[in-house]
């Protein structure tokens, strides 16, 4: 009983710093991005991106993610609410909640050009997206 009500409360709070980030777009060489469940998978989290000169380091975090389940992740044109189904930049499996890649692309380019990061649900099922967040431009 301890430990639903403790796996609640964390989730709740996990729920609400995620809902909180999208308007969270600081100055500087760092912007953080909410990436909400999608398909009733319970997965959110967050895809910060961090500018290299003409390169972007993307990193992934998902809370509630499977353990041991590599999960495709990409970068889309369109938004989560009308992806273009053909990606545009591919990213490190996401495991065990986490994925980090350098993308050969400068981080204004992502944030003008109107793209989504997504996640799969597996390898094995890439049709199922389990988590999605829009890129944007300083707010």
């Amino acid at each position: 009983m301890i430990k639903a009500r403790l796996l609640a409360a964390g989730l709740a709070a996990s729920a609400a710093f995620t809902l909180a980030l999208p308007a969270f777009a600081a100055d500087g060489p760092h912007r953080v991005y909410a990436l909400g469940t999608q398909n009733g998978s319970g997965e959110l989290g967050t895809v910060t991106l961090t500018a290299m000169g003409e390169k972007t380091r993307v990193d992934v975090a998902i809370a509630n993610a499977p353990t041991d389940v590599p999960q495709p992740a990409h970068i889309h044109p369109g938004s989560c609410a009308k992806l273009d189904p053909k990606p545009k930049y591919p990213l490190a499996m996401v495991v065990d909640g986490t994925s980090t890649t350098v993308v050969d692309v400068p981080m204004s380019t992502l944030l003008a050009g109107g793209f989504a990061v997504n996640v799969h649900k597996s390898t094995t099922e890439i049709p199922v997206y389990v988590a999605c967040g829009d890129l944007a431009g300083k707010k």
